[in-house]
């Protein structure tokens, strides 16, 4: 099966960050001067305590402006240094994480940045939508034979030919009859694995109908993972 990109292999290894004490205007002029949206806020360890975004700031100024505040927002009014106006805890991805998961996160957290983390919690880069997207760039012939040669004929050990495999703009649709029933859903997960592949369209028949038999994984694939996110 072909290897699953990691975030260390897109991330940027350089990282903009600012300290707990960072005062509000130095991370102002900060994201203005590099173009930014937002910085990790990093403690003397290393480690992410939050992220500071323009977001964050622009709250505070809109509070500020506000003759009557409540006490519960007062922190993040009168906030002047980083720690007092980041958002924590920081959304962030593992350096061996997918990529997948990379978009997953940002998606249901509705982010458009990761830190990265090594092993021990540290940073070690941070990871955009830019850069987690340059894999839907593929094209699709490349694509439809990244499909036949790796998941159908390689993982799946089916002659490549009995099946009709189709990419248009990134969506894979894929016909004929397999084997079994069971091998449909491993079929369709390994698919959606591949970097490109924006959706499946499955179109599968099985010989024999063994439902009610465990899914046999074809070996090193983690492809009952992949069924389970996206069942």
């Amino acid at each position: 099966m072909s290897r699953r990109r990691r975030v260390r292999e897109v991330m940027r290894g350089q990282v903009l960050t600012v300290r707990p004490e960072t005062p509000f205007k130095a991370i102002t002029v900060l994201l203005a001067s590099w173009g930014v949206s937002g910085v990790p806020v990093v403690d003397d360890e290393g480690r992410v305590v939050g992220v500071v975004s323009q977001r964050d700031l622009l709250e505070r100024q809109i509070r500020h402006r506000l003759l009557r505040v409540r006490p519960r927002l007062r922190r993040k009014v009168e906030g002047s240094r980083a720690d007092e106006l980041m958002t924590a805890p920081a959304i962030t991805v593992t350096q061996d994480g997918g990529v997948d998961e990379a978009i997953r996160r940002m998606e249901v957290h509705r982010v458009h940045r990761l830190p990265v983390l090594d092993d021990d919690g540290k940073l070690v880069g941070i990871v955009g939508r830019s850069e987690l997207l340059r894999g839907f760039l593929r094209s699709d012939a490349d694509l439809r034979e990244e499909v036949r040669t790796e998941v159908v004929e390689r993982a799946m050990a089916i002659d490549p030919d009995t099946l009709s495999v189709s990419v248009h703009n990134g969506v894979v649709t894929v016909r004929g009859q397999v084997e079994r029933t069971g091998m449909i859903p491993v079929i369709v997960a390994l698919i959606r694995r591949l970097d490109g592949v924006v959706d499946v369209r499955e179109y599968l028949t099985a010989e024999m109908d063994d439902s009610h038999l465990p899914i046999e994984e074809p070996v090193g694939t983690g492809v009952i993972e992949a069924l389970k996110r996206h069942s």
